[in-house]
């Protein structure tokens, strides 16, 4: 079954070649299909889901080496070494990266060989994260180059025995990290985010009420919605529909909050999505509502080049400006909870507001929950799973990589919020980047409201007519559209994971390769006895090839790296986009309907049945039964009313959505530049490094 429960005809050739053939092609791969599974499928066996981790070779002896040495128990500059190299941005995904691990073995001053011999015990073949080393693996790292510097055996039953008395290792490289970490300036002393959440729970229960914000009886009278009057009006002949779309944009004081003449329109639209004009009664002061939500972007719009002048369907639609705001999203080190309760806590930020909030996972699901009640006809964003299944096997919640890869969805998440020109206003969303106390703490403060966006929305006179009599054949179009490029989507984002870590592998590859060569060299002199004259020039030509070796291998790590958090990331980011966008679709098509129908019927049976109680003669007919065919009457008709009302909100909701929608041209038209320019910039400095291996070569000994 596919993504949208069937299979399309002709899968894309660039998805189903790409299947043929194992992550680094030593040996094949089970065929399977990328679209054959759910976008987060938790219970699948096999590994289709973007959230998905390869299945790793070895896995046994590679988490051994990850557990080996935990951190509890190794010496204090074990952690300090780590902890500096982090500080000084040699980390790379979920640890160290091989820079970092290449410039520690070279300045450990211990022979080539063990170098080789300690770098294929940390990254045994078919490792899954050859591209960097976890604290555990790093603790391994720092045992076995101290072994070597004691000349004692290298190996893991070596570490093991001396589990209780390991070695210190030499290692200039990391003595000098550490010492500048200390030569820092000391910074003032803030309290932790997890001391400052349990401050923050103690106040919220008592102590001086006007030292908690949050604990006023205002809080409990939370605005409904805020998102409702945020859209500015716009006049009809700004955006009359043309031969070309017919689709115009409409006035609604649905969606806006008062009426403008339409000289003052375009000085409005600049700041229509940034603007907050919601109620103030519920708590909030003054800057909140003054600021826009989440910020207003006043910047002037940029003039587009003639030639990227629009032209098509959206030509006479206007694009609403997003908010401007950023959320960046960590994950605190230390887990809060005991034993089965214990769980992960994340440091949520808001560049252009300041705020700084500690949220948990499941405080992402209510949140996005509310939202589904409250806006089911919105554009939602998805939210990463709690967990995976992989072969059968839940992941632990422990596995750094899906870790980071759910933090990196918590984040497209929220920046898919706070720049929706609606959610962003919601209130939900904004006490969810401010309140500073835990959202347990303060819902059972808050009265929420989650009833949907258009109850007690009365219907415009004008809305109706001004609503295009083609949308329903656009709403078909784009849905058939955003299903057919979803399923392309999800495949390019496996495919470009995939071409990500052969870059890591590349990178891991070459810098064994390197180590191998530069041993070579301690031994040609006895391999050529008879006659070592030219061994000198020989071995300086192998050392070229290992430098150089060396220096591709930092290039393969660093485009790797800019992958991983920039090209991949926006390829998710309109991944997740387009399956939303079907999302909405779905969900119209179970949550839109009514039952106007059967109300018309059972109206004019109640007509039918009054006319006859009131041609009964006088006193046959039984007290109050008029009446109360009459209030029934009554009451379908204005059920009739507010559905048929419902349904053209629905429709104009479902329009706007579609026109925030077209943002993601630019968002795909920026990841190619970015990504054809990453690729001109790393593949000259590959040739500018090659060119100089071929210079540094003329001299080696080639014979007469």
């Amino acid at each position: 079954m596919s993504l949208f429960g069937e299979s399309p005809p002709n899968s894309p050739s660039v998805a189903t070649e790409a299947q043929n053939k194992s992550l680094f092609g030593d040996e094949p791969a089970a065929k399977r299909d990328i679209t054959s599974s759910s976008l987060f499928e938790d219970n699948s066996n096999d590994n289709n889901s973007p959230w998905s981790i390869p299945t790793p070779k070895k896995s046994n002896r590679q988490n051994f080496v990850k557990n080996l040495l935990p951190v509890n128990q190794v010496p204090e500059s074990y952690v300090d070494a780590y902890d500096n190299l982090l500080s000084a941005g040699q980390g790379h995904g979920a640890g160290v990266s091989l820079t970092a691990v290449r410039k520690a073995l070279q300045s450990s001053q211990i022979s080539l060989s063990d170098q080789g011999l300690v770098l294929n015990i940390i990254l045994p073949a078919g490792q899954d994260s050859a591209s960097s080393l976890e604290r555990g693996e790093f603790n391994v790292l720092l045992a076995l180059i101290g072994l070597a510097q004691e000349e004692e055996d290298i190996g893991l039953d070596a570490v093991d025995d001396r589990r209780k008395r390991l070695p210190e290792p030499k290692i200039p490289y990391l003595q000098q990290l550490n010492s500048q970490a200390q030569s820092k300036p000391a910074e003032p002393q803030t309290p932790s985010p997890k001391a400052t959440r349990s401050n923050q729970r103690q106040d919220s229960f008592g102590g001086d009420p006007s030292a908690d914000p949050w604990a006023s009886p205002a809080i409990k009278n939370i605005p409904p919605s805020t998102a409702a009057h945020t859209m500015k009006p716009t006049s009809s002949d700004e955006f009359a529909p043309t031969a070309v779309n017919g689709v115009p944009r409409t006035t609604s004081t649905f969606t806006t909050n008062s009426v403008q003449d339409s000289t003052s329109t375009s000085a409005d639209m600049a700041n229509a999505w940034g603007s907050y004009n919601g109620s103030n009664s519920g708590g909030y002061s003054a800057d909140t509502t003054a600021t826009g939500g989440f910020g207003e972007n006043n910047d002037p719009p940029r003039a587009r080049p003639a030639h990227q002048q629009q032209n098509s369907m959206s030509a006479s639609v206007a694009l609403p400006k997003g908010t401007g705001e950023l959320v960046t999203i960590t994950i605190l080190p230390d887990k809060e909870g005991v034993f089965l309760f214990s769980h992960h806590n994340y440091e949520v930020k808001t560049i252009r507001r300041g705020s700084t909030v500690v949220r948990r996972y499941s405080d992402f699901v209510w949140l996005l929950d509310c939202l589904h009640r409250r806006y089911p006809f919105r554009r939602l964003p998805l939210l990463p799973p709690k967990r995976l299944q992989v072969n059968g096997n839940h992941l632990a919640a422990d596995n750094s990589t899906f870790l980071e890869k759910r933090r990196k969805g918590l984040i497209r998440f929220m920046n898919a919020l706070v720049q929706h020109p609606v959610l962003s206003q919601e209130t939900l969303v904004v006490m969810f980047l401010t309140v500073p106390t835990e959202i347990s703490v303060w819902r059972k403060q808050a009265t929420i409201s989650v009833q949907e966006e258009f109850v007690g929305k009365a219907l415009p006179p004008d809305l109706e007519d001004s609503l295009p009599s083609t949308l329903p054949d656009l709403f078909e179009q784009v849905r058939a559209g955003v299903r057919r490029e979803a399923e392309i989507y999800i495949g390019l984002c496996l495919l470009m994971e995939r071409l990500t870590k052969r870059n890591e592998a590349m990178a891991a590859d070459n810098l064994k390769f390197s180590l191998a060569l530069q041993t070579l060299t301690e031994g040609n002199n006895d391999v050529y006895a008879i006659d070592t004259n030219d061994v000198p020039l020989l071995n300086e030509g192998i050392n070229a090839t290992a430098k150089h070796l060396a220096t591709s291998q930092s290039l393969l790590e660093d485009e790797a790296r800019a992958w991983d958090s920039g090209i991949l990331e926006d390829f998710k980011k309109i991944r997740d986009a387009m399956v939303s966008m079907k999302d909405l679709f779905d969900r119209r098509d179970r949550l839109a309907k009514d039952n106007i129908p059967q109300l018309e019927r059972r109206i004019q049976s109640n007509e039918t049945k009054l006319i006859a109680i009131r041609q009964k003669p006088a006193g046959t007919a039984k007290p109050g039964e008029a009446e109360k065919v009459e209030n029934s009457i009554t009451s379908d008709k204005e059920s009739i009313v507010q559905q048929h009302a419902r349904g053209v909100f629905i429709k104009e909701c479902v329009r706007d959505e579609i026109v925030t929608f077209q943002t993601t041209i630019f968002t795909q038209s920026q990841l190619h530049q970015e990504w054809a320019q990453e690729r001109v910039k790393y593949s000259e400095l590959q040739a500018s490094n090659w060119k100089g291996l071929v210079d540094e070569t003329e001299s080696m000994p080639v014979g007469e």
